[in-house]
């Protein structure tokens, strides 16, 4: 948090440190470390989502409506929102536990000087002014200003530079980084939102994360349709109105008010597309992914540019032993390899450097040990003196008290200029005493070194480039190690690379296009990149693990933060790989592709019904006031939609929702929902507008089609449109497939076993069927036989312009 510039300051001394009042003050004052950082939704978030949405809104005001006139058994509706309900709940709850599971924020410690003692607490518990004591892997949990003591931290998370620096008294340490060596005692300079990583994390708050498309389409529609229906709702309560039926005495239009209330809702798809979202994040937690925002899958899949960060984040931190070079042709590689393994063995040192020569040189102790060159931030090297006094250095040649040291520097750049970095073996005959070695050592051997490639990089960066998405390395380190490491990843282009220490924001974004491979980026450099491919139309994915790239993380379209991430980092990420594997960035992008595509499935089937029953309603609305009709109102209740809610909303577009399959996402999602939803219910709508059309003929004694009455109509209208939306599922699962025959075959033996016992059940009873309200008793054959017709003359229709259309654009993925 920002501290007030009123706030008083202590500066203890550094053995003593702040006491107990001190602290107990501040805590009162709320100056502590403590971390704010959350992921996922909250409790909250998810009752508002699953409970208090506007369409559930919708249909609790529906209930009450039918309530109020005691229509109870139209209201059997609410066991499906129920269900809905509880489905998105549940599925939402386990999608937070899985988030919990994968322990994302760090639990640090620190150890604190309190009243001349140390103590260790946690690092949330830190408050400003604190002494902390700092040595080899500590974690910095705040702006320190250093009292006492030297150390080297790596502050990769902070700059993206993969060397170490080094901190002295009066010198400061950033939150984030980390002690690689050295012991200090530090005071607590700045917290929270006043240090240097919550400057950054503040000007990431400013900026609005782009939504995915997905949010932004379904957001656009249930806007219209919010407004839709209350301008629909208002125009039905100005018909009844104008026709005096707006009373409690008149039941039967407030039933078909409320029913075309529950019409209109998407309340399903609303359920659904949460339900979807949060499946496929618990799927993905089980394979070490957390994902934070459940659309980032989606635009994961759309991504057509990947901005990835270097250190840390392509490599994993280790070191990787490249060639051992002599330089002594009479120094046998048994010899080089048992000096440093002595060395090792000696010093017993586990720094980044040390643990990738042990992992190559792995050799016994073979000579009495005298003394002993633990690495520091004073000599940047380690050593050990043995028996029979000989010396042997190991470290970069800059820091060497080599004999030759211009000429060995020389002969090092022709590999640290192709970003490799290069330690030396140093061999001399001076003694080691009180950790320091007066001496001059010659240079034996030579050992190239190259950041680790995380193992399943390569692999997958590879598959990215066979999708077509560009890849662009930022890096804060060197452009020469950048571009290296591009290189043997097979960055396109990685031979041209550009380090942007000094140019402006503006240049900056002039040549984002222009290079794949930057190095000395900034965070806001970073941030402009990303900003200037978003305004070029690009979908953008970064992955990084530092604090320099929360800017860029919040203007892209999908961020990914590795398992080992600053925490800052992954708050302002979407998706945290959670075992730091690239492999599972494929399984993102399928769930993505799957989800997204299933979505748009199930979107047109709940859009068609919302638009099939606006229409109606308008319509039937309208025939209200231009035919002065006190009889002509929308003709369906809840009960008569109970069939196509539970077939096609229900089981089809759950089917549907759990289906698995690989398919790249074309063109805007609310275009394809469109695009399938409007020729659907223009279909459906012309069905029933047909035979009521065929009913006023019949009662102006036009024609005798066996429509005799509004429950023929509604029943042969219930028959048609519940068939030609199974004819609509057949469209939507093209190419079928034995899962999709599934779905439609059992979706087509449950409409056909409900309609035949319904029908038999209103005959049986002489009345209209209580459940799905059908009267059936009031069929005749030739009412049978006309809406057949109907049906068949409508599914050709709507079938063979899609397949034509289907052939003019050659669209091969939607022929059976």
């Amino acid at each position: 948090m920002k501290v007030d510039n009123s706030v008083e300051r202590y500066n203890p001394n550094f053995k003593q440190g702040l006491s107990r009042e001190q602290v107990t003050r501040r805590k009162e004052q709320k100056l502590t470390n403590k971390n704010r950082f959350s992921f996922g939704k909250s409790y909250r978030e998810i009752f508002i989502s699953n409970f208090l949405n506007i369409f559930n809104l919708f249909l609790f005001a529906a209930i009450g409506l039918l309530l109020v006139f005691n229509l109870f058994t139209s209201i059997f509706f609410a066991l499906v929102l129920i269900a809905n309900i509880g489905l998105g709940t549940y599925f939402d709850i386990k999608a937070k536990f899985a988030i919990n599971k994968a322990k994302l924020v760090k639990a640090n410690k620190a150890i604190v000087i309190r009243d001349g003692r140390s103590q260790e607490i946690s690092s949330n518990d830190v408050v400003l002014d604190d002494v902390v004591f700092l040595e080899k892997n500590s974690y910095v949990c705040a702006d320190c200003l250093i009292l006492d003591g030297k150390i080297g931290v790596d502050e990769s998370f902070i700059t993206g530079e993969s060397k170490d620096t080094y901190k002295e008294i009066s010198n400061e340490a950033l939150a984030g980084s980390f002690v690689t060596s050295g012991r200090a005692f530090a005071k607590v300079n700045e917290l929270g939102e006043s240090g240097f990583v919550g400057s950054l994390e503040n000007d990431a708050n400013k900026i609005r994360r782009p939504q995915s498309n997905i949010y932004s389409s379904l957001k656009r529609l249930f806007v219209v349709i919010a407004f839709g229906i209350l301008i629909i709702f208002a125009f039905v309560l100005f018909a009844l109105l104008f026709q005096g039926k707006a009373t409690s005495a008149d039941k039967a239009s407030f039933e078909s008010l409320a029913a075309s209330i529950v019409g209109m809702v998407p309340g399903c798809l609303y359920l659904l597309v949460i339900t979807a979202l949060a499946v496929s994040a618990v799927r993905l937690s089980k394979k070490k992914v957390a994902v934070l925002d459940n659309y980032s899958m989606e635009m994961l899949a759309r991504a057509n540019v990947l901005c990835v960060d270097k250190t840390g984040t392509l490599t994993d931190g280790g070191l990787t032993i490249k060639k051992v070079i002599s330089l002594r042709g009479d120094y046998s590689e048994i010899y080089i390899n048992q000096a440093i393994s002595n060395v090792l063995c000696a010093t017993q040192d586990y720094n980044t450097t040390a643990k990738a020569l042990r992992s190559y040189f792995s050799l016994e102790l073979s000579s009495g040990v005298i003394a002993t060159l633990p690495f520091n931030s004073v000599n940047k090297y380690l050593g050990a003196t043995f028996r029979g006094d000989k010396t042997f250095l190991i470290g970069a040649p800059e820091n060497l008290p080599l004999s030759n040291k211009a000429g060995v520097i020389k002969r090092c750049e022709e590999f640290t200029k192709n970003g490799y970095r290069v330690i030396i073996l140093g061999e001399g005959r001076g003694l080691i005493r009180d950790n320091i070695y007066t001496g001059i050592v010659e240079a034996v051997a030579l050992v190239v070194l190259r950041e680790h490639i995380r193992d399943d990089a390569i692999e997958t960066f590879n598959w990215f480039k066979n999708r077509g998405v560009d890849i662009k390395i930022i890096s804060g380190d060197d452009v020469t190690t950048t571009a290296a490491i591009a290189s043997e990843i097979g960055i396109d282009g990685s031979g041209k690379y550009v380090s942007l220490e000094g140019l402006s924001i503006d240049d900056v974004k002039n040549i984002a296009y222009s290079y794949n491979v930057f190095g000395m980026a900034t965070a806001e450099q970073k941030e402009a990149i990303v900003t200037a491919l978003k305004e070029a139309g690009e979908t953008v994915a970064t992955i990084g693990n530092g604090a320099n790239d929360i800017l860029a993380f919040k203007r892209s379209d999908c961020s990914i933060a590795m398992a080992d991430s600053a925490d800052a980092a992954k708050n302002a990420s979407q998706i945290v790989l959670a075992d730091s594997s690239f492999a599972t960035l494929r399984e993102i992008v399928n769930e993505g592709e799957m989800v997204t595509n299933n979505l748009q499935k199930i979107a047109s089937l709940c859009i068609t019904k919302t638009m099939f029953v606006a229409i109606l309603t308008l319509v039937f609305a309208l025939a209200s006031i231009f035919s002065f009709n006190s009889n002509t109102h929308y003709p369906f209740i809840t009960n008569n939609m109970y069939l196509l809610e539970i077939v096609i909303c229900g089981y089809a577009a759950i089917s549907i929702l759990f289906e698995k399959g690989e398919s790249k996402i074309k063109g805007s999602f609310l275009k394809n929902v469109l695009k399938n939803a409007i020729p659907a219910a223009v279909m459906i709508t012309t069905s029933v507008l047909v035979i009521f059309w065929l009913y006023i003929l019949q009662l102006g004694n036009h024609l005798n089609l066996g429509i005799y009455n509004t429950g023929t109509a509604v029943t042969m209208s219930v028959i048609a449109f519940m068939t030609l939306y199974l004819v609509y599922l057949y469209k939507l699962c093209l190419p079928l497939n034995k899962y999709r025959k599934i779905t439609l075959i059992v979706s087509l033996a449950i409409s056909v076993v409900v309609l035949v016992v319904s029908a038999i059940v209103s005959y049986t009873l002489g009345k209209k069927e209580p459940i799905l309200g059908m009267s059936f008793i009031d069929m005749s054959g030739t009412a049978y036989l006309t809406t057949i017709i109907l049906i068949i003359v409508l599914a050709l229709i709507y079938l063979v312009t899609y397949r034509f259309i289907s052939i003019f654009k050659g669209d091969k993925n939607n022929e059976d």
